[in-house]
């Protein structure tokens, strides 16, 4: 069911959206690579959105609620009460009372933001980008609009528009790594890999001279590299992305890769392992493994990967 919902001093309109996300995705034969995706650029937008349970914000929420039975038209405790929803991941309920607030008074360019990450974890990316292209309208420098107004570009390929919205992010912040970082991923998506690279060999570097143990601004280099060929340049940031997180099926998988077409695929054959067991539901995972498996000679082993491959693919295009 669909409800309009209204900013009416704002003179805007909220869509509250029941959204379902849905697969589309190819099955491959058991020797036919799967097509390239674009690359996550660090967590997605919908897992930076979404936050872990924390106690804290429940005891928050019911201190805000207890405040509003006395003063049920305070804007600000409802816009604070909305931020608190969002935060525990309660889009829906978020949202409501972003409206009901939005109604006693104009919601500020860092309020809409928080209202499209709402629609982010809706999966309704269409009005997210919505709202944060009025918010970025309202406050055109607010750096935490222009990045979450980047990657909700990127999601939805909108890659040039993404491309301008980094660079006069970097402008306002010219050392925000994770714009740079970003900007890489923009440039690779349109098929300029010099222009990728320079700008995630920046991002790494900044993160190795902060000491930051995230790994994805050397995952993303790796990735661009590995898929430039260059394997052995790839392999070093690589293995720093699964130092720094281990659990990342992500990674094992590009580093097993790597290794594999370094010529080391027993290494390779037991990050591909790792990445299968952190990921077991992903059919690229048991692809990348199957040819892993050929490579270092197993051919049986390399058979069951691919027919799971291939099986997994067509569990996801049926739903």
């Amino acid at each position: 069911m669909m409800r309009s919902l209204r900013f009416t001093k704002a003179g805007l309109a909220l869509l509250l959206v029941a959204s379902t996300l849905t697969f589309s995705t190819h099955p491959v034969s058991a020797q036919q690579a799967p097509p390239k995706t674009v690359q996550p650029g660090g967590i997605s937008i919908g897992n930076e959105t979404s936050m872990p349970p924390d106690p804290a914000l429940v005891e928050k929420e019911a201190q805000l609620r207890s405040s509003l039975l006395q003063n049920p038209q305070s804007a600000d405790t409802l816009y604070e009460l909305a931020l608190v929803l969002r935060q525990q991941n309660k889009a829906r309920e978020s949202l409501e009372t972003y409206t009901h607030a939005a109604q006693l008074q104009k919601p500020t360019a860092e309020q809409l933001r928080s209202v499209a990450l709402d629609y982010v974890l809706l999966n309704d990316d269409d009005d997210a980008l919505r709202w944060l292209r009025v918010a970025v309208g309202m406050e055109p420098n607010n750096k935490d609009v222009l990045y979450s107004l980047g990657r909700c570009l990127y999601t939805k390929n909108l890659f040039p528009e993404a491309e301008k919205v980094y660079l006069r992010l970097l402008a306002l912040d010219p050392a925000n790594l994770k714009a740079e970082e970003n900007l890489g991923l923009t440039y690779d998506a349109q098929n300029d890999p010099q222009k990728a690279e320079k700008a995630l060999r920046t991002a790494a570097q900044w993160a190795k001279e902060r000491g930051l143990q995230d790994p994805w601004p050397y995952l993303d280099l790796g990735i661009v590299l590995l898929e430039e060929a260059r394997p052995t340049d790839a392999q070093p940031f690589l293995e720093k992305a699964v130092e720094f997180d281990l659990k990342s099926a992500w990674a094992h998988e590009k580093l097993g890769m790597a290794m594999v077409a370094n010529g080391d695929s027993a290494h390779g054959v037991r990050e591909l392992e790792i990445a299968v067991g952190l990921a077991p539901d992903d059919p690229k995972t048991h692809f990348e493994l199957g040819r892993a498996y050929r490579a270092a000679g197993q051919q049986d082993k390399a058979r069951t990967q691919f027919e799971l491959s291939k099986s997994l693919y067509g569990e996801h295009n049926q739903n």
